[in-house]
């Protein structure tokens, strides 16, 4: 691949209307709990798993997440070890928009050119 074109790429900037968001289904995990668990797992292991919430929050299941998840399902740790694992983890939150009316909470500001 060409070097120049991996060398550059855009960041997105949105703002967020919590006011428009409070009308909408939802859900919320400020930090690994059981019900976080469970969702992710079911997100992860049910073949087209749907869900009512318009917009879900919380911590990232990235990689090294992913690791500890599979050492759980595999049943090599128990849930409450695997909560106790995560939270001695940094994790990164986010916000997932799954319909429409979610992406209505956003208003674009900007794009911003990244060059590394």
């Amino acid at each position: 691949m060409d070097e120049k074109k991996m060398s550059k790429g855009y960041v997105c900037v949105y703002e967020y209307n919590e006011q428009l968001a409070a009308e909408l289904k939802c859900l919320f995990f400020n930090a690994p709990t059981e019900e976080w668990v469970d969702f992710v797992m079911k997100n992860r292991t049910e073949r087209d798993y749907t869900h009512k919430y318009d917009i879900v929050y919380g911590p990232v299941a990235n990689d090294r997440v992913y690791a500890a998840f599979a050492l759980y399902e595999g049943g090599l740790i128990n849930k409450e070890i695997l909560i106790s694992e995560l939270k001695a983890y940094r994790l990164v939150d986010q916000y997932l928009f799954h319909t429409k009316e979610a992406l209505k909470t956003l208003t674009f500001i900007e794009a911003k050119e990244i060059t590394l």
